[in-house]
């Protein structure tokens, strides 16, 4: 008898199927920062907490992007814990000039396809790296959602990780940031 009324009530709280029309969009972000290529690739990648700046946690364990094929981003909520989220997963590697990220990011549980795709070049002058992030979204998306993953893309690399990096914070990791102190 409990099994019968317990599903009718599951039946009662199932929502019917609601279509959506996927669509895709691309853009690109490039960000010239003042230090070598090799230099880049290694602050944006492996621990990534002092420059990265969104999260599902206030302050997460870890925020790592592992730069080996197969590797992942992941953000770990508490020391110790199993409980974290997975960010995307590497596809391509090929340290310091490309990595490409495949995943929701941010984005989770949302239908969506988010591939970022990097690539480090020395700039013009040869001192410092062009960054550049390919991005392609497709899914439950649409141009004001695409805009959002268009310009957070060129705050992380152009309001986070130009100015630690050129700062020179990536130096002593776990102090302050001189290049964020108005936070």
């Amino acid at each position: 008898m409990f099994t019968v009324i317990a599903c009718a009530a599951l039946a009662l709280s199932v929502m019917e199927p609601e279509p959506f029309t996927p669509q895709g969009f691309r853009s690109q972000v490039i960000i010239e920062i003042n230090a070598p290529v090799e230099t880049v690739f290694d602050v944006a990648t492996g621990d990534v907490s002092p420059w990265w700046d969104h999260s599902f946690a206030l302050a997460p364990a870890e925020l790592v992007i592992e730069p080996v094929f197969g590797g992942r981003f992941y953000e770990r909520l508490e020391a110790g814990s199993d409980d974290g989220a997975l960010h995307a997963r590497v596809i391509y590697v090929d340290a310091p000039t490309r990595l490409t990220l495949h995943g929701p990011l941010g984005l989770s549980g949302r239908a969506v396809d988010l591939v970022s795709a990097w690539q480090l070049e020395s700039s013009e002058d040869g001192e410092g790296t062009r960054f550049t992030v390919d991005i392609a979204i497709s899914g439950e998306v649409d141009a004001e959602l695409a805009g959002a993953v268009h310009r957070v893309w060129g705050h992380f690399i152009g309001a986070r990780l130009k100015p630690y990096i050129e700062a020179g914070c990536y130096h002593a990791p776990d102090a302050p940031c001189s290049a964020f102190a108005s936070e």
